[in-house]
């Protein structure tokens, strides 16, 4: 079986990944500069569209595995034009890179101690249109996340820094409230 260049491109940048997350951990300002890098090699690939293996997506219909090695996951994701993913966590870090089309996408912080069961306040940390060849990271203490594709065929190559939480909080900012539940797993 032969290895086209996009696929090796894959392979070299999530080794890559892995060397920065060793040496940035919990430096999460200086992970996603040093994350820039192998995600736009990624996203320079012309054919990433027929690459990958396909996946249960959450939230989503088409996903699928650029590379898995059971602590680092790389996916390519297509989010339907229209739909709001709502305000969620990961308990995992959590990097996009636009490949296709363009995203609304606002990260929160969470402001309050997370003591008070159901009760959330988050301050928003960044708010921006995000397109091709941008980059945006999920992580503590900005962990938190809401997004829609404005277009429609709006890909992202997603980078996972481990597992996500089995269940995860989502949120409704203007409330100041949040459940706990699973996320909704598309097949």
């Amino acid at each position: 079986m032969t290895t086209t260049n996009s696929e090796q491109v894959v392979r070299e940048c999530a080794f890559d990944i892995m060397n920065i997350v060793k040496k940035y951990k919990d430096d999460n300002a200086g992970l996603m500069t040093a994350l820039q890098d192998p995600l736009k090699r990624i996203i320079a690939q012309p054919d990433l569209l027929s690459l990958g293996v396909k996946r249960q997506g959450n939230h989503i219909d088409n996903s699928k595995y650029l590379y898995y090695d059971g602590q680092l996951v790389i996916t390519l994701d297509e989010f339907p034009k229209g739909k709001r993913i709502p305000p969620h966590d990961h308990g995992v870090w959590e990097a996009l890179a636009v490949y296709k089309g363009s995203f609304e996408h606002t990260v929160y912080e969470r402001k309050d101690d997370g003591t008070k069961e159901g009760y959330a306040d988050l301050a928003v940390v960044d708010d921006r249109r995000l397109k091709p060849g941008d980059v945006s990271i999920v992580a503590q203490p900005a962990e938190i996340h809401t997004f829609v594709a404005l277009e429609e065929g709006t890909y992202s190559v997603t980078v996972v820094g481990g597992h996500y939480a089995e269940t995860r909080h989502y949120f409704k900012p203007e409330e100041k409230s949040y459940v706990t539940r699973k996320p909704k797993v598309v097949s």
